[in-house]
């Protein structure tokens, strides 16, 4: 099955989606939680979970991707580091109410808690991942870079517990493989590594464990950037990393890449989310990758313990195709959807063509291939203001261009569909707000 037809556009909505298909908005940043906070901003990755006794109910858990010294959402003496404005919240949504019921800060003191997964016995808690290694020198109370757990029945605020052996880098995704134990991870600082973690308790994640970085049979340091074959297989084993929490994190947030290309590593362009099927087959996303650098999206496929199999399962040749793979999810019917991050919240460097911005959608490809859209942001994002500095250095247009004047669509993210198959979720970053949609799922391919 494919797609579900044209979007249909309506005035003022959030987003575009097929004929029949409806959303419900809540959770916007600065609301009031019922723990009586604020709802962060920068809403990013997220999980949803069922809730034991409570039909109807889908509990998400979700990152808010926010970094800068500052002060912590909870307070200090419960917050991994008092500094540190990351933080990760608890929303229930009654899908028979088609409302949320109940939201609360589940975890405070990090920084740019991006993406994550499903961690924990039977995947009942969520991995929130901080993609930066800032720490003190950049005026922290704490160092940064790791992983954070946060189990999916949790009442209020968790204690604040680094997994250090889960490595020290620009985290962005990680996810527990419900069957092996195995959590693998990936990185995203331009040149990154697709990493696995073996715990010493697959049900205790922060009893330790080992960290690996995966490599390519019979090609040392391979670049898997360009020049590669949709539906090609390249057979792989692990690199074992020595130092995975290494003192230099911060000064070279490449420090543990480093290791493992040292001993024959892989490398990727931008890696972004990752999921993982019931069967153990992972799914991720490089966000740069392809000759196009519009990106790429790969399986990894284990065969024993040391080693598996890499297959490029899609790849996009033009942004008007697939512009920047972000968070990924798999549907009920095994479609990949993909929420994009691409030229919709960010202008084309350079000469004048940084006036211009574009779209960002919600898409997906099927198992044969196919590639469909199901949502677009409609423009939302003015880009002068919401990054004025980056937008004055690298646009040499002249007369710069105003506020007002270039813009664009908000990055989505958390995509994740509910247990039963029946609500899709999805956030968008700017200005922060989560959607609940549903509709004839049966009439296309997810």
């Amino acid at each position: 099955m494919g797609g579900y037809g044209k979007l249909v556009e309506r005035d003022h909505a959030w987003i575009h989606l097929p004929e029949g298909f409806c959303y419900y908005a809540f959770s916007r940043t600065g609301a009031l939680m019922s723990d009586g906070r604020r709802v962060p901003a920068a809403h990013d990755g997220m999980r949803a979970f069922e809730l034991p006794g409570r039909p109807g109910v889908i509990r998400l858990v979700r990152n808010h991707e926010l970094g800068g010294v500052g002060k912590s959402v909870g307070p200090a003496h419960e917050s991994y580091d008092p500094t540190a404005p990351g933080a990760v919240t608890v929303v229930d949504f009654d899908t028979r109410r088609r409302k949320m019921t109940n939201s609360f800060l589940a975890l405070s003191g990090t920084i740019e808690n991006c993406a994550g997964g499903y961690g924990g016995r039977n995947n009942r808690s969520w991995l929130s991942c901080e993609e930066s290694t800032e720490g003190l020198a950049a005026g922290y109370a704490k160092e940064h870079g790791y992983v954070f757990e946060v189990p999916a029945d949790t009442q209020g605020l968790v204690a604040p517990i680094p997994i250090k052996a889960m490595g020290r880098f620009t985290h962005e995704a990680a996810e527990r493989d419900p069957v092996s134990g195995v959590v693998y991870l990936t990185e995203d600082e331009g040149t990154d590594g697709f990493y696995r973690f073996l715990p010493n308790d697959p049900d205790d994640l922060s009893a330790g464990g080992a960290l690996f970085m995966l490599a390519i049979d019979g090609a040392p340091q391979y670049d898997t950037a360009t020049d590669q074959v949709v539906g090609a297989t390249l057979t792989t084993h692990w690199v074992l990393i020595d130092e995975p929490d290494p003192e230099d994190a911060e000064d070279n947030p490449s420090a543990v890449l480093e290791q493992g290309v040292a001993k024959g590593a892989a490398t990727f362009a931008g890696l972004e989310g990752l999921y993982i099927r019931e069967d153990g087959v992972v799914f991720f996303t490089a966000s740069e990758g392809g000759n196009a650098e519009r990106g790429q999206i790969w399986q990894y496929t284990p065969i024993d313990l040391e080693h598996g199999a890499l297959t490029l399962v899609f790849e996009s040749t033009d942004r008007s195709v697939l512009d920047g793979p972000d968070n990924i999810c798999l549907s009920p019917r095994g479609s990949i959807l993909i929420a994009e991050d691409g030229d919709g919240s960010e202008w084309i460097d350079g000469d004048d063509s940084c006036r211009q911005a574009g779209d960002n959608y919600v898409r997906f490809v099927t198992s044969d291939g196919g590639l469909y859209d199901f949502a677009r942001v409609p423009n939302n994002v003015d880009l002068v203001l919401d990054d004025p500095e980056d937008f004055e250095e690298d646009c040499t247009a002249d007369p710069l261009p105003g506020p007002g004047e270039v813009i664009g669509a908000s990055e989505t993210a958390g995509v994740v569909f509910s247990p039963d198959g029946e609500w899709l979720f999805l956030n968008l970053q700017v200005p922060g707000i989560t959607l609940a949609i549903t509709g004839p799922w049966h009439r296309g391919g997810l």
